[in-house]
């Protein structure tokens, strides 16, 4: 194995990990901020482990999209791959420093993606799997508006539930239950087979009962000790749901790095692909961690309060919408962002509520700045690709 490249290979993925983490903390912990519900340090360490915890339980399926379902890394030279796919790191990580530096919440994924077809390009447009491509670029579009459609669509029910204090216990019940439910089924199904389908079932209604149990005798000694039944509810829920978001980051977010280092891994002599990605998410899951702990409190408040006012009620609709997304374009396998799910679950939520509750110029900017990033990673990391291949 070659011990220069298999170090500038690690130290690329960590460096995309860390700055991916410090970009999109965020996103599983900003509404929370924002509505007043934690401080930046409590969230930033709930986000750490939620995140370690989806990133080691689901990464793996979007990693191995990202490791060779985009271009054919396997049937490469080893020189090409290496060398490629630290073209694509390099790339990815400088924008996504570049983006956090200007406070905007970056879609990780079309860097890397982007920097991976610039690989391709570079070395034949013919070991591109241009199907997969578009399937995911398919997905980038339905996520964000499919986050904010279901918010739009949630936001009057639970607006609601948490005005009215009659309902206070049952939407907790029912929200903690599919907060619950949610990641633990996709998790446990590895397969279409009843045996498999009819554990996981099982599984999940008792993880989901447990759960859903502790969070209502933890309600019911809040409001012992003085709390009101509406905010405790809304402020327990949104604790969890940001919690579920951090899962999901890391168990779609994490391939950004493991994918283009599994693949370097695996051309540098780790023939087991399966073995080659699961150091890549080791090495990927800690400087996610890094990230979200050194720098995480960066671009919080553009989640948090600039794209719209949040409450923890709102703020509990608008994640659990980009969660529930997440989750299952993670089971999927589809490498989207976590980005484009909770701008477009604080979007719904805002527009729910009117226009003029939504920061329009800001979205716009964002919007603009996740366009530019496909070709800008692209051309970089085709240009960095030739180069190191001279």
């Amino acid at each position: 194995m070659d011990l220069l490249w298999f170090t500038i290979g690690v130290l690329a993925a960590f460096f995309v990990a860390w700055n991916n983490g410090s970009n999109n903390a965020p996103n599983a912990i900003g509404t929370a901020v924002g509505a007043k519900v934690l401080d930046v340090r409590k969230a930033l360490m709930i986000a750490t482990i939620a995140s370690f915890a989806g990133s080691i339980s689901l990464g793996i399926y979007v990693t191995d999209t990202v490791m060779r379902g985009i271009v054919n890394t396997l049937n490469m030279p080893a020189p090409y791959v290496v060398k490629g796919m630290v073209s694509v790191l390099l790339a990815t990580g400088v924008w996504t420093l570049i983006s956090t530096y200007l406070k905007v919440p970056m879609s990780v994924h079309v860097e890397i993606i982007g920097g991976i077809i610039g690989f391709g390009l570079s070395i034949g447009s013919s070991f591109i799997s241009w199907g997969t491509v578009l399937k995911i670029m398919v997905a980038w579009l339905i996520v964000p508006f499919a986050a904010a459609g279901i918010a739009y669509i949630l936001y009057p029910v639970f607006s609601r539930s948490f005005r009215e204090k009659r309902l206070a216990k049952t939407s907790l019940i029912a929200a903690s239950y599919i907060t619950a439910t949610t990641p633990t089924i996709l998790i446990l199904v590895k397969t279409i087979s009843v045996s498999s389908i009819v554990y996981a079932s099982i599984t999940t209604i008792i993880i989901g009962t447990l759960a859903t149990i502790i969070v209502y005798l933890y309600w019911k000694r809040r409001i012992a000790e003085g709390g009101s039944p509406l905010h405790e509810a809304s402020r327990i829920l949104l604790i969890m749901v940001a919690a579920a978001m951090a899962f999901s980051f890391g168990s779609n977010d994490v391939a950004n790095s493991a994918g283009p280092l599994a693949a370097i891994l695996y051309a540098l002599g780790i023939k087991e692909s399966l073995t080659a990605m699961w150091i890549a998410i080791i090495v990927a899951s800690i400087g996610l961690s890094a990230g979200i702990i050194m720098w995480g409190s960066k671009i919080i408040d553009t989640i948090g309060e600039k794209i719209s006012p949040l409450t923890p009620p709102t703020a509990y609709v608008a994640q659990l919408s980009a969660t529930l997304t997440m989750l299952v374009a993670s089971r999927l396998g589809l490498p989207v962002s976590t980005s484009m799910a909770i701008v477009g679950g604080v979007m719904g939520v805002g527009f729910s509520r009117g226009t003029r509750s939504v920061n329009l110029k800001l979205l716009a900017r964002i919007f603009t700045l996740w366009l530019i990033s496909l070709p800008a990673t692209m051309s970089i990391a085709y240009l960095l690709t030739i180069s190191l291949l001279i």
